[in-house]
C-alpha cells in the first residue's frame, strides 16, 4: 500500500498525536508499505520552530525511512485557545496552498489518505486532498473535540461547540471509515447517527521498550506528571493530593515537566515556597525525559472529572504503564479508570476530594506500599505487552486499511 497520513504534529514533537503518527508510520514502513506524512514544522509546545529546521512553504525529509513533508505554519505557544486556533488555522491555510499548488511534489499515487483529528482542520485538509485525488479517506478521531469543549466549560448551545460538532460529524459521514481510540467514542458517534459498520476502534498504545521495565525505586515515592499543562488536565488540583501524600511520607517528591496554558498558574502556586517538594521543569524531548521516568515509581494521569471525559484514554496512560510505572489516575470513572482497575496497574481516584484523600491515606499508611507500587508497575507493563503494544495495533490498522481498499 501507498499511504498518505495527515498529522499536524510529528516527530520530534512530544505530544500524543505525534507519538501515534510517528510510531504507526514507522511500523507500516517496516512492514513493507510506502508511507508519506504531511505535517507542519515542529514547534509544539513552546511555539518556536525547533533548531535545525528552516521553514519554507514545503520541504521534505526522511525519518525512520518515512517520507515526511513539512508545510509552513504559524508557530504559537500552547498557552491559550486563541494561540492554538491561530496555530491550527495557519497550518490549514498553508497546507491548503500546498495541496493545491504543490500537488506534483506531494504526489497522487496513494492508495488511501488518513486525516487525524484532535486538530479538526488537519482532518479537513486531508479530506479535501483525498477528494481531489479521488482516493479513500479515513477519518481518525483521537478526541471528539466538541465533547472536549463542553467538558472544559463551553455551553452545549455555544457557537463554537455547534460549529465543531458540524465539522466532526460532516467528516464522519464523508469518510469511508472512521477510526476512534475508545469504545465510548464509538458509542457517541453511533448516537449521533454515524453507521456502526463504518466505525473501528484502534486504541492508543505504546512501543514496548526493548529494555523492558524500569528498575524499582527503593525507599522513596517519586511522583511525576509529564505532559501538557492544559485546562483539561487540572494540574493545580493535583497539589491537594501531593500535600496529603507528603503528610504521610517523609521521602516524597513531585516532579512536573511540561508546557501549556496552565503553566503560569502552576508557577504562581509554587512562587511562595509552600511546596518545597514540588519541582516544575520545562518540556523535554522523549529522549530527555527517559532519565526522569527512571526515577519515577508513581505517575499522574489526570482529567477533569466530567462525564464528557469518561471515554477519553490519554496516551500518557500507556506511556507510563509501558515503562512499568504505577499510575495515579485522577479523573472521571470511565474507560481510563477501568483499564487501571482491571489490570491492577495503579491507584484510581474518581470520587470527591475527601474520598480520594482517604484512599491515598489508606494506601500509603500500609507497611508494604512500596512493594504494592512495584507490583502495580509490573501489572501495567504486562497489560501493555498483551493488549496495547503499538506493533499489534499498527498491524490491526493495516488490516483495516486493506479491508477498505478491498
Amino acid at each position: 500500500m501507498n499511504i498518505l497520513y495527515f498529522s499536524q504534529f510529528y516527530a520530534p514533537e512530544s505530544i500524543a498525536a505525534a507519538f501515534r503518527a510517528t510510531e504507526n508510520s514507522k511500523l507500516w514502513k517496516q512492514s513493507g508499505h510506502e508511507v508519506t506524512v504531511f505535517t507542519g514544522y515542529p514547534n509544539y509546545p513552546v511555539g518556536k520552530i525547533f533548531d535545525g529546521y528552516d521553514p519554507k512553504l514545503l520541504t521534505e525529509e526522511c525519518i525512520n525511512g518515512v517520507r515526511v513533508l513539512r508545510s509552513k505554519l504559524i508557530a504559537k505557544p500552547n498557552t491559550s485557545m486563541a494561540a492554538r486556533l491561530q496555530n491550527a488555522l495557519g497550518y490549514f491555510f498553508f497546507g491548503w496552498i500546498n495541496t493545491h499548488f504543490q500537488k506534483k511534489k506531494i504526489g497522487k499515487d496513494f492508495d488511501v489518505v488518513i486525516g487525524t483529528s484532535g486538530v479538526i482542520f488537519n482532518a479537513l485538509l486531508a479530506k479535501l486532498f483525498a477528494s481531489k485525488i479521488k482516493k479513500p479517506y479515513i477519518f481518525e478521531i483521537r478526541d471528539i473535540t466538541y465533547r472536549q469543549l463542553i467538558a472544559t466549560g463551553k455551553s452545549e448551545s455555544s457557537f463554537s461547540v455547534k460549529l465543531m460538532k458540524k465539522f466532526e460529524l460532516f467528516l464522519c459521514h464523508r469518510a469511508q471509515r472512521v477510526v476512534v481510540v475508545t469504545d465510548g467514542f464509538k458509542n457517541i458517534l453511533m448516537a449521533e447517527g454515524i453507521d456502526e459498520s463504518k466505525i473501528s476502534v484502534i486504541t492508543n498504545g505504546v512501543e514496548i521498550s526493548p529494555l523492558g521495565m524500569r528498575k524499582s525505586v527503593a525507599d522513596s515515592v517519586n511522583l511525576s506528571y509529564f505532559g501538557t499543562l492544559g485546562i483539561s488536565q487540572k494540574i493545580e488540583e493535583t497539589f491537594s493530593y501531593a500535600v496529603e501524600i507528603k503528610k504521610v511520607l517523609h521521602n516524597f517528591t513531585y516532579q512536573i515537566i511540561g508546557e501549556g496554558a496552565q503553566r503560569s498558574a502552576i508557577e504562581a502556586l509554587l512562587a511562595d515556597g509552600s511546596y518545597p517538594y514540588v519541582e516544575l521543569l520545562h518540556g523535554m524531548t522523549p529522549e530527555e525525559l527517559e532519565p526522569y521516568y527512571e526515577k519515577t515509581n508513581l505517575s499522574v494521569v489526570t482529567l477533569a472529572k466530567s462525564e464528557d471525559f469518561e471515554y477519553t484514554l490519554p496516551s500518557k496512560l500507556f506511556q507510563i504503564m509501558g515503562r512499568g510505572i504505577a499510575v495515579l489516575f485522577i479523573g472521571p470513572d470511565g474507560e481510563a479508570a477501568d483499564i487501571v482497575r482491571k489490570n491492577h496497574a495503579g491507584i484510581v481516584l474518581c470520587g470527591t476530594l475527601k474520598e480520594d484523600i482517604q484512599v491515598l491515606r489508606n494506601f500509603f499508611t500500609q507497611s508494604d506500599y512500596q512493594e504494592q507500587l512495584d507490583k502495580m508497575g509490573r501489572n501495567g507493563y504486562e497489560a501493555v505487552y498483551r493488549h496495547y503494544d503499538r506493533k499489534i495495533l499498527a498491524a490491526d490498522y493495516l488490516e483495516l486499511l486493506r479491508t477498505c481498499l478491498a
